[in-house]
């Protein structure tokens, strides 16, 4: 391969990783989220409802004052200057010349050809065939018979008709007119008919336009007249409140261009406004951006978060681009924002949804041409959904939150009535429902697009969480028939876990949940696994080293297959294929050390294959699920708190010393506070019981009562 062959493969290589870096993808998602909500924003999404002839179904105010061209006026005040325009014509200074020349050259041909030898009918045929201006047989008779001082006399009577007419101006599209012309001041001659016959023959056929009409000039002085008009005769005033359109009116040419003026009607073609609305979407867009920057760095590392946050904020400025078109007053009273506000403090963050709301509250009211009360109220509604989900536990409690920012939004709105002095009670009964819509469209959109907002975004909400939680879910039944060793185990370290992820801030309803699944792999083989072990036998004691490595490790991929297959979210998936990390499998690898038959033993090949625990989450199990069974095996440990504390800080330690904690963000507080909370989770599982007497079964199964005390 040559160096240009190389050169252009790492070229292409470079561009297809270009193409694969999520910082690239991001910003082109930016780019293409920002370009959508400005298009929203700007360009009406469906055509107006009113046209012309149309009965208007509400009355109509404008929501500002507006001053404006009326067109229809105007076209006709450009009309009565285009009028006034004459046409523009391009003088010509040399015709005269040319005109009295061809006069000229005539009479010196018939006087030349009255000195040639021959008859007088041989002349006249010959002048007849050589003359450029033709006259009749008769006419040419009598001028060959003519005197040259009579024939000088007609010339000048010729020439001075053209040259009066030229002087007065011969325009190129009245040439017929200046014949006519001709041809009446030659009757006006005191001569012979005949005469006056030639003088008006001559002068007809000799005249041509020094005038000439210049199309291009009278374009651009109509032009002129049509700039120039005085607009301020054809200018409106529409006032703030005005009543436009009426309720029940046809609607006419007029009202249209008012509705458009203000614009209620067309997409806002003024580019100024365009460019306006944009500057705006922007900046309120790139405040959401900059906050996540510098409060919420971990959700821009996901970009199922980036996707999710990207499309909320269209389907909400396309829901209130529909709802500009519905008969209300106030159509952002009923756009679901709150919703939206819900998602993501459920979803993600709680202060992300405050800012959303609040953002998105002002775009909505861009669009519904809403005033401070419609972008109060959406604010109000927004917030007050994300505190009633504050202590979310089922699904049930989306519906609750729906209807309290129904309340909410109805009073607000109530509130902004009586500040407007609105008594009113059929506006009264308009208006306030409108919060309670609000609500009720808040609840049937929440509930029917946050699971699929999981699904589609792999982003797990506290309501899922929650639902994994229930031991009647199909895999944790299935793992406490088939597995009932490992269920316990399972629930032991969710205990562990939960209480440890309280102390560091960690996601602890996450925490339970993974530990509940984290080893449902051992399913499959649940009687390799100690816990499940009923009795002394032992199926390692049968198998090589390297082949029982090979069964226990498999639990992990196990598991991930059976998440996979019952749908868990992939939060609970990455913590079942991370709670082991890269860790030894020691005792199949001292086993195979200290076997004769193996002369060289591979320390990875008794590894898990990992990935090491990537957040705080997945360490926690780790440890937690490590700490259990050892507890669990070690009854000295149990019955002593000072070995139990040594032996769990002495397992924190091995799995941080073997590097499998790096890359959990875990700090050394955090695995001080953890050992802390094992250890008093610890005690209270395995404390010294009281010792029963020998008969307290008998008592029981005669239906006597113990009055010992139960630990």
């Amino acid at each position: 391969m040559g160096l240009w062959d190389q050169l252009q493969e790492k070229l292409e290589f470079d561009k297809i990783n270009f193409y694969k870096n999520k910082k690239f993808q991001q910003i082109t998602w930016l780019i293409v989220v920002l370009s959508i909500l400005a298009g929203i924003v700007t360009i009406d999404l469906l055509p107006s409802r009113l046209q012309v002839g149309q009965v208007s179904e509400k009355d109509i105010k404008a929501p500002r004052t507006v001053t404006y061209v009326d067109q229809e006026e105007k076209v006709k005040a450009e009309a009565r200057a285009v009028e006034k325009v004459k046409k523009q014509y391009q003088k010509q200074d040399n015709v005269e010349q040319k005109v009295l020349a061809k006069s000229n050259k005539f009479f010196s041909s018939v006087i030349s050809l009255q000195q040639e030898q021959g008859t007088t009918n041989e002349k006249v045929k010959k002048l007849a065939q050589t003359s450029e201006l033709k006259l009749s047989s008769e006419e040419y008779l009598y001028l060959l018979k003519k005197s040259p001082q009579e024939l000088n006399d007609l010339k000048i009577d010729v020439n001075q008709l053209l040259t009066q007419q030229l002087e007065t101006g011969v325009k190129s599209d009245e040439l017929e007119t200046a014949k006519n012309n001709l041809k009446q001041k030659s009757q006006e001659l005191g001569e012979a008919k005949i005469y006056k016959s030639i003088v008006s023959s001559l002068t007809k056929q000799l005249i041509m336009p020094n005038q000439i009409y210049d199309q291009q000039l009278t374009q651009q002085k109509k032009s002129e007249a049509r700039e120039n008009i005085d607009l301020g005769k054809v200018t409106k005033t529409i006032h703030k409140g005005e009543v436009i359109i009426r309720h029940g009116k046809v609607v006419t040419s007029d009202d249209i261009e008012k509705l458009e003026a203000l614009g209620l009607r067309s997409a806002k073609n003024n580019y100024l406004n365009i460019i306006g609305y944009i500057i705006v979407v922007l900046i309120l867009s790139l405040l959401v951006v900059i906050y996540m920057q510098q409060y919420q760095p971990q959700l821009i590392e996901n970009n199922g978060v980036i996707s999710l946050l990207g499309l909320l904020p269209i389907i909400i400025l396309l829901l209130a681009n529909i709802a500009k078109y519905l008969p209300l007053d106030h159509p952002g009273y009923v756009v679901p924002v709150a919703a939206c506000s819900i998602i993501i403090a459920i979803l993600l963050d709680t202060n992300l949804a405050v800012i959303f709301t609040v953002i998105l509250s002002f775009l909505v009211g861009l669009i519904t041409n809403g005033g401070i009360a419609d972008i109060a109220v959406i604010i109000v509604s927004g917030i007050t959904g994300i505190y009633s989900v504050s202590e979310l536990s089922q699904r049930t409690d989306l519906v609750r939150a729906g209807f309290i920012v129904g309340g909410v939004s109805s009073l607000t709105i109530f509130g902004f009535l009586l500040i407007e002095n609105s008594l009113d009670l059929m506006l009264l009964l308009k208006m306030v429902p409108l919060g309670l819509l609000n609500g009720i469209i808040v609840a049937i959109v929440t509930n029917g697009f946050l699971p699929y907002v999981e699904n589609v975004f792999g982003i797990t909400s506290p309501v899922k969480l929650l639902e994994l939680s229930n031991p009647n879910h199909p895999l944790l039944k299935k793992l406490l028939v088939e597995a009932p060793g490992t269920y316990h185990h399972s629930v032991i370290v969710g205990n562990l876990a939960e209480a440890a992820a309280d102390k560091i801030g960690a996601d602890s309803l996450l925490v339970r949940v993974g530990a509940y699944y984290h080893d449902i792999g051992k399913i499959k083989r649940a009687y390799f696994f100690t816990e499940n072990q009923i009795g002394s036998e032992n199926p390692h004691d049968k198998l090589s080293p390297n082949l029982s490595t090979l069964i226990i490790t498999s639990h992990v991929k196990d598991g991930v297959e059976l998440a996979q297959e019952y749908k868990l979210p992939s939060d609970v998936i990455d913590i079942i294929k991370q709670h082991h990390g890269t860790s030894l499998v020691s005792f199949f690898y001292q086993e195979a050390m200290h076997d004769e038959k193996y002369k060289q033993v591979d320390k990875d090949e008794f590894r898990y294959d990992g990935p090491k625990p990537q957040n705080k989450e997945a360490a926690l199990i780790m440890l937690s699920d490590m700490v259990e069974a050892a507890v669990r095996a070690n009854p000295t440990a149990q019955s002593n708190p000072g070995r139990l504390e040594k032996l769990v800080r002495d397992l924190i330690k091995q799995k941080l010393d073997s590097g499998q904690l790096n890359e959990s963000d875990l700090t050394l507080k955090d695995l001080d506070k953890i050992a802390k909370s094992f250890v008093n989770i610890l005690k209270g599982i395995f404390h010294n019981r009281i010792e029963y007497p020998d008969n307290l079964a008998k008592q029981f199964d005669e239906g006597g009562q113990s009055n010992g005390n139960s630990n």
